[in-house]
């Protein structure tokens, strides 16, 4: 035995040394990967009412299900005074069904090593479930009769609002949580449902009755999508949902959602700060940024790219890597479905660095608006894209891509020539877009930590919080948790 493993990888060897290796690695060839990107109608169907269904199954793969059902509507839906219903709506898995004891449910979901989890935000929600293929007909009748017949237990609702409570009374606890609501104020004012947070008041006004009402008004079938991917009988699977969710009776309380209120609010650009005791600041920034249905969509996706989109951006390697001022920095380019998105920005430092982090990032981004790419820099950025690209699509995560880009509205096939998009990106174009998007007479810079230090600056590197740019700075309180509204 011994012999022939010997013989085997003696044979190997020489015929790896038979062949002509490059003397670098870099001249190694690979064969082309040949990748088509995955179309809508190769997994789309629909069920007999008409909700969308996207399955990707694969025969090969684990013995595993995962099926998702989607729904529009959310927070932007509450009634004034009830903030936070759609959230505890979104926690119905948690409350079972009024089919089956909850207890029996839970322990028969844990001996199956079965899931089902709920949530709901601002705009939308999500029943889904995993479980072995063998479990898949017990497992979706308790998704649905939870889906359908939520039981909303009035234990499990008080507990839930005694655990918000209790978050809430964290809110000013962390410069991350209030540099993230103070944002959200700059950026969509006192009315947007983005900011319309929920209080105590809020919380103990909502009742069981309110869970069930909100669930009677997403009930109709223009508000689903499903999705499900993994190991089962796509026939089979098809029938079931089509005798539960295809098969669902229109009451006269189901609606279709309305569509999402576009904020209204006029921002104004300028530096602000929160005075928080804290040894690190949090920094946030926010350009206006675009709609991913603007021409110039993948170029500004590059530019975003190049900056700080990624873990090799500019900003990332001058601030962490070369200067050491932060553990990392980011920026993002939203998309911008319900209204136009922002190019936005976020890092974590020292109090007294903030200013100095501050005059580096914008420098980067002059430099990015007046000094062009190499075609060999920009190339290289692309391939990066371009390679990376086909990982996003593998057999679970097709569908979900396919159902978040129809929940979002966006046309079916868009990533089809996404490829050729950035491909056809040019220096000139970066460049163009660096100047449209990074535009400091209308940025808003937010600063949350120890105000005296974020101001100062730092010795080594002297300079003044309100002199990185010429916009006025001003100080905002913190906000009370039991109202939301300014101390």
């Amino acid at each position: 035995m011994f012999g022939r493993i010997t013989l085997a990888l003696a044979i190997g060897f020489a015929t790896l040394t038979a062949q002509t290796l490059p003397d670098r690695p870099e001249k190694l060839n690979y064969p082309q990967l040949t990748f088509q990107v995955p179309k809508a109608k190769d997994f789309k169907t629909k069920l007999k009412n008409n909700i969308p269904v996207y399955l990707s199954d694969d025969a090969t793969g684990a013995p595993v299900v995962r099926l998702s059902i989607q729904w529009k509507g959310g927070g932007y839906m509450e009634p004034n005074g009830k903030e936070g219903l759609a959230g505890f709506f979104g926690l119905l898995s948690q409350g079972g069904s009024t089919k089956i004891d909850l207890t029996k449910q839970e322990d028969l979901l844990e001996d199956l090593a079965a899931s089902i989890s709920s949530a709901c935000g601002d705009i939308s929600g999500a029943i889904s479930m995993q479980c072995l293929e063998k479990d898949f007909n017990t497992v979706f009748g308790m998704m649905i009769d939870t889906f359908t017949y939520p039981a909303f237990p009035q234990d499990r609702l008080d507990l839930a609002k005694r655990n918000a409570k209790q978050s809430l009374e964290r809110l000013n606890d962390t410069v991350t949580t209030i540099a993230s609501y103070q944002m959200s104020h700059l950026l969509w004012g006192e009315d947007h449902f983005t900011v319309k947070g929920a209080t105590p008041a809020s919380i103990d006004s909502i009742t069981r009755e309110d869970l069930l009402a909100f669930h009677s008004r997403i009930l109709h079938p223009s508000n689903f999508i499903i999705t499900i991917s993994g190991k089962f009988n796509r026939k089979a699977v098809m029938d079931r949902l089509n005798a539960t969710l295809g098969s669902m009776k229109l009451t006269k309380n189901a609606h279709i959602s309305p569509g999402i209120p576009v904020p209204e609010f006029t921002r104004k650009p300028g530096i602000y700060v929160v005075d928080k005791a804290a040894p690190q600041a949090m920094v946030l920034w926010s350009f206006p940024g675009m709609r991913r249905s603007d021409p110039d969509w993948h170029a500004a996706s590059v530019m975003n790219h190049i900056l700080g989109g990624s873990f090799t951006g500019r900003l990332m390697k001058k601030i962490r890597s070369d200067e050491g001022l932060t553990y990392g920095i980011r920026t993002s380019l939203g998309e911008g479905a319900n209204w136009i998105g922002d190019l936005s920005g976020s890092s974590q430092t020292n109090n007294n660095n903030v200013a100095y982090l501050l005059r580096l990032a914008i420098a980067e981004m002059e430099t990015l608006k007046n000094v062009p790419l190499t075609n060999a820099e920009l190339q290289t950025i692309k391939d990066g894209l371009i390679e990376s690209f086909p990982s996003r699509w593998n057999k679970s995560a097709v569908v979900s891509t396919l159902a978040s880009e129809a929940m979002a509205g966006w046309p079916e096939d868009w990533w089809v020539n996404y490829r050729e998009k950035v491909q056809a990106v040019t220096p000139a174009d970066v460049q163009r877009m660096a100047k449209r998007l990074l535009d400091m007479d209308m940025v808003i810079i937010l600063a949350v930590g120890q105000a005296d230090l974020i101001e100062a600056g730092n010795h080594d590197h002297p300079g003044l919080l309100k002199d990185i740019l010429p916009l006025q700075m001003q100080h905002l309180p913190l906000r009370d948790p039991n109202t939301r509204k300014p101390m």
